[in-house]
């Protein structure tokens, strides 16, 4: 765990490799600041800064989807090396790292997870924990990552009637040398135990939609929604551990992999628009043509990838900007402008509408 613990100066800067160059908007994303790791016992080894300084770019998000039913989802750069450690709860956990790297230890046990911005670069693991753990995360400057972690506590897994009492942690299923097929069924071991898993275009797909559509406003009816595919994404794990399911198995209809690699290159298409404001957005017609799609196809498997339209994801993004404008002193007027809007009460609306709150508000708080 050797590492270096130099205190950061200035904005990061990555090197332009195939795995970096299509990086999200991270900065557009926002600020996390320490103070914000507000989880009880959460703590910073040999921590490189003072106060409440930013300690990552991007964003990280948590929401209760059921109870019991959490969804974790990280869009972050590191700007310090150094450790952290928190007491992770008794439980389930399916982790996909969509791009990046995370380097966790987990009851002392290594997790690490390394993937490209390609749907076959993405790199998942099943965590199943009969107790709590400790879990420590090992910060390196400049390394990023985009991830969605799942957690079931074994009180939702017992109400699902996966687990024969609230106690009784045995195993994932495993293969027997015999080859004879395991029923599907919640058996965990006695130990922490951390199983890989190769999710399919499709896993990847609810991934990307449920990090795209997680925000902690969220209606009801969305939460339903993203509880919905929490739960496909969720068996998909499971059953990746019988010997009978075909591997990369996926629903009639799932994208493939190369129309969910296209689809990300249309994103981080999109997102550089963002950075981008003073410049018009291509049309839907001639971003069809840029990436060799008719303008309904490419509509249709961008919400297949991400569960939005291109507009929809557009809109979006600018408001995040909007956010981290008003965040970093903007004043409404430019924030408003910059995120496409000519009406400062549309703006206020939609702003409203997306995060709980209005832009005078939040504005209230810088």
């Amino acid at each position: 765990m050797a590492r270096s613990l130099a205190r950061a100066t200035g904005p990061v800067q990555l090197p332009m490799t195939p795995a970096t160059a299509g990086k999200r908007p991270w900065r557009a994303l926002g600020m996390v600041r320490s103070l914000e790791f507000d989880t009880p016992g959460y703590r910073f080894v040999s921590a490189p800064f003072v106060g409440n300084e930013p300690v990552l770019e991007g964003r990280i998000r948590e929401i209760q989807l059921q109870p019991g039913l959490w969804m974790h989802c990280a869009e972050v750069v590191d700007l310090h090396s150094m450790v952290s450690r928190v007491n992770f709860s008794a439980g389930l956990r399916i982790v996909i790292v969509l791009a990046g790297e995370v380097d966790v230890r987990i009851g002392g046990q290594p997790l690490h997870l390394r993937a490209g911005d390609h749907a076959h670069h993405a790199s998942a693991a099943i965590v199943s924990m009969p107790q709590d753990a400790m879990f420590e995360r090992l910060w390196e400057r400049g390394k990023w990552e985009r991830k969605l972690s799942l957690h079931l506590t074994p009180e939702w897994l017992e109400s699902q009637g996966w687990l024969r009492d609230s106690c009784e942690l045995t195993a994932l299923s495993r293969r027997h040398e015999t080859g004879a097929p395991e029923p599907l069924a919640l058996k965990f071991p006695d130990e922490l135990c951390i199983t890989p898993w190769h999710p399919s275009p499709h896993a990847l797909a609810l991934a990307e939609q449920l990090i795209c559509q997680s925000d902690q406003s969220a209606p009801g009816l969305v939460r339903i929604r993203l509880a919905s595919r929490a739960m496909e994404l969720l068996y998909e794990a499971l059953a990746s551990q019988r010997k009978e399911t075909a591997p990369n198995a996926a629903p009639t209809g799932a994208m493939r992999p190369r129309d969910q690699d296209r689809m990300l290159r249309l994103r981080n298409f999109l997102d550089a628009e963002v950075q981008q404001p003073l410049i018009p957005p291509l049309k839907i017609d001639e971003l069809g043509r840029r990436f060799g799609l008719s303008a309904s196809a490419l509509q249709r498997q961008f919400r297949n990838a991400f569960g939005s339209s291109v507009n929809e994801y557009r809109r979006l993004m600018r408001l995040h900007q909007a956010r981290t404008d008003l965040e970093h002193g903007s004043s409404i007027a430019e924030a408003s402008y910059r995120a496409g809007y000519t009406s400062a009460a549309n703006f206020a609306t939609a702003f409203r509408r997306q995060f709980g709150m209005s832009p005078k508000s939040l504005r209230s708080h810088v």
